[in-house]
């Protein structure tokens, strides 16, 4: 009998976990702040979560400074899928054959950057800016 007081406060304990696991809580956590729910601004200092970032103003920057040392003529990666010239037109033919529009986080060119069978390592790492540029970049449609 001893030991009731503290299963009747575990059995509280669970039921009481049970309820805010299922949802049944009614906290008021007061109204949301203005912004709450908001995309953050994107790469292109926007709102918009990046529909204004372009490959050229934005993305071939990225590329030309982190990937094309290698990723060249008689670079150590210039005979893979993705070799640039620092011409933006021509570059944006090459980067957007590497781009799964359908599946951003999935496009070659992103996993890549960001290290996946990348036998140069991660360039620029999930979560950096960088990373998040060339998403949003291939997220609203590749603009260039």
């Amino acid at each position: 009998m001893s030991s009731s007081p503290r299963l009747s406060g575990a059995t509280a304990l669970l039921a009481a976990l049970f309820c805010l696991s299922a949802g049944c809580a009614d906290f008021s956590r007061g109204d949301p702040s203005p912004d709450a729910g908001a995309p953050p601004p994107g790469p292109g200092g926007g709102a918009d979560g990046g529909a204004d970032v372009s490959f050229a103003d934005a993305v071939h920057p990225l590329l030309v400074s982190g990937c094309q040392s290698c990723h060249r003529a008689g670079g150590a990666a210039g005979d893979t899928g993705l070799v640039l010239t620092g011409d933006v037109e021509a570059d944006y033919l090459q980067a957007t054959s590497s781009i799964d529009a359908s599946n951003p986080p999935a496009s070659r060119l992103l996993r890549k950057a960001a290290g996946a069978g990348h036998g140069g390592g991660a360039i620029y790492p999930d979560g950096t800016p960088e990373y998040q540029t060339l998403l949003a970049w291939i997220s609203n449609g590749a603009q260039p």
